[in-house]
């Protein structure tokens, strides 16, 4: 128990120093690797994917060398045309070891950065001493850039250039900077073509899959919403029949509240005049009343109607005033005006009101819609009940009717 407690504390502490080093997502990522089959993990480089030119057989007079894809080629360097060097650093300049090694190379060379080619592999970590073991190695530029030139003149593009004894050893150092040293992915080699395929194959899946699930519950929703339709269209026609009904059965009670009954017209008259006054004749057409007559006070009949409440603007013709027959009478001929009747509250307070329909009307278009709302032939059916509905009930339901419906 105890070694076990000791081996997962050291483990821990490995972790921790891990994750300080910012090498946490590389550790996690080669763990990660182990698990994957073999035969889906991805080919790595191998010398055999480079057709090899040492850098002592280049010149001008050489033949050329056959270099087919997916190969490229690579020139390869003598123990004494490389300098080799193993460098202790601190474990922090890890994650920017190039820019570092730039900045020392002077201390570790008799060259400048920019005369050299370089490349470095990782030895060992001491995370307890915090220092990073490399080897370093480094060629002169001058002579690879001119093997390199010569190579192209041929028609071969260098993508490398590897130190022997690091080649024999199985590691592919590569001392070409990365914007010259384009290594063939090993994405082209293996089942990664077919995992890369696979992938994008998914994620249009992926893409499409919910577009073609919504098409498909469209349709399945577009009969529900004709047959909805339908029946907004036969609810809005019975509602539009309903509104012409009440209408004709509000008719003939507009139509007497637009202007007071004669027997109320006589009844102002008699309530108006004075008793001295008496008329031969009254006329009433489109709301003006004529009245001929007879009166003492001809001259005060205009002040009398004034106060009326439901006649205004009195007036005289211009010879309607003469001598009577009866002495100290006057003969006249006035000209009055019927008011406006007043507006119901309800018109002011709720001008869209709907109107008031029967309870045994309503009942009857409920029926008739959920017996078959899509039945063109209901409508009729709902209509002719209505009717039958209205015609033996009044269209009244408050004590102020509503707009567009008058009171019986």
């Amino acid at each position: 128990m105890t070694a076990l407690t000791n081996n997962f504390n050291a483990s821990l502490a490995r972790l921790k120093k891990q994750i300080q080093a910012s090498r946490l997502l590389k550790w996690w990522l080669g763990e990660l690797s182990t698990m994957v089959p073999v035969w889906m993990r991805s080919s790595e480089l191998t010398r055999e994917h480079y057709v090899l030119v040492a850098l002592d057989q280049i010149s001008a007079k050489m033949a050329k060398p056959e270099v087919a894809s997916p190969r490229v080629a690579a020139i390869t360097l003598s123990a004494n045309q490389a300098l080799r060097k193993t460098i202790t650093l601190p474990l922090a300049t890890e994650e920017n070891l190039r820019q570092v090694l730039e900045f020392q190379m002077e201390q570790h060379t008799p060259f400048a950065a920019n005369q050299l080619y370089f490349g470095y592999s990782v030895l060992s970590r001491d995370f307890a001493a915090g220092e990073l073991k490399l080897e370093f190695v480094a060629a002169p530029r001058e002579a690879i850039d001119a093997a390199t030139k010569t190579l192209l003149v041929l028609g071969v593009d260098v993508r490398a250039v590897f130190p022997d004894e690091q080649l024999s050893a199985g590691r592919l150092l590569n001392l070409l900077p990365a914007a010259r040293g384009n290594a063939p992915s090993p994405l082209r080699h293996g089942a990664n073509p077919w995992l890369a395929a696979l992938v994008a194959l998914l994620m249009l899946a992926a893409l499409v899959a919910p577009l073609v699930i919504k098409r498909e519950a469209v349709v399945q929703m577009l009969p529900l919403v004709d047959k909805g339709k339908k029946g907004a269209e036969l609810v809005t026609a019975v509602r539009r029949d309903i509104d012409d009904r009440v209408k004709q059965h509000n008719f003939l009670l507009e139509k007497r509240q637009m202007s007071p009954p004669v027997i109320q017209i006589l009844e102002e008259l008699t309530r108006i005049l004075p008793d001295d006054t008496w008329l031969s004749s009254i006329e009433l057409k489109d709301r003006k009343l004529q009245i001929q007559g007879e009166s003492a006070s001809a001259s005060q009949l205009i002040s009398l109607f004034e106060k009326s409440t439901i006649f205004s603007d009195a007036s005289f013709g211009s010879d309607a005033i003469f001598k009577g027959q009866a002495p100290n009478t006057q003969r006249f001929k006035l000209t009055i005006q019927l008011r406006a009747p007043a507006k119901p509250a309800s018109a002011t307070s709720a001008p869209s009101a709907v109107p008031a329909v029967p309870a045994s009307a309503v009942s009857a278009v409920k029926a008739a819609l959920a017996a078959n709302l899509a039945n063109p032939a209901s409508a009729a059916q709902v209509a002719s009940a209505v009717a039958a509905s209205m015609a033996t009930t009044p269209v009244a339901s408050s004590s102020q009717p509503a707009s567009g419906v008058k009171k019986p």
